[in-house]
């Protein structure tokens, strides 16, 4: 699913007590767990919303990475080769590796 400018809300049914989102999406969880955003704290909730919340975001607004990704969000939008693409264009929202740019070559 693309990311969109503007998030796709959905009706997320309650999450019974002592379930979370692994419960039902597991496969999803499971790469979520293995990525920077895991290793950073970021929760399925920063990205989404609460699952009671009117305004639960299945597929995240662009603006959500914005939120903590503001220098990268900015470069995707200047850059002319990458109009019309967004974050998900080249990393999948639950399975990506930080990646690095390249060290300036010794002087």
């Amino acid at each position: 699913m693309a990311q969109q400018e503007q998030a796709k809300h959905i009706v997320h049914r309650l999450i019974p007590a002592g379930d979370t989102c692994a419960t039902c999406h597991k496969a999803i969880y499971d790469q979520w767990k293995a990525s920077p955003h895991a290793a950073n704290g970021v929760e399925c909730t920063v990205c989404h919303g609460e699952t009671t919340a009117k305004d639960f975001a299945a597929v995240p607004a662009f603006s959500t990475c914005d939120s903590c990704h503001t220098d990268q969000v900015a470069q995707l939008k200047s850059d002319p080769f990458m109009a019309g693409r967004t974050c998900v264009s080249c990393h999948q929202a639950h399975v990506f590796v930080e990646h690095k740019k390249p060290a300036p070559p010794a002087k």
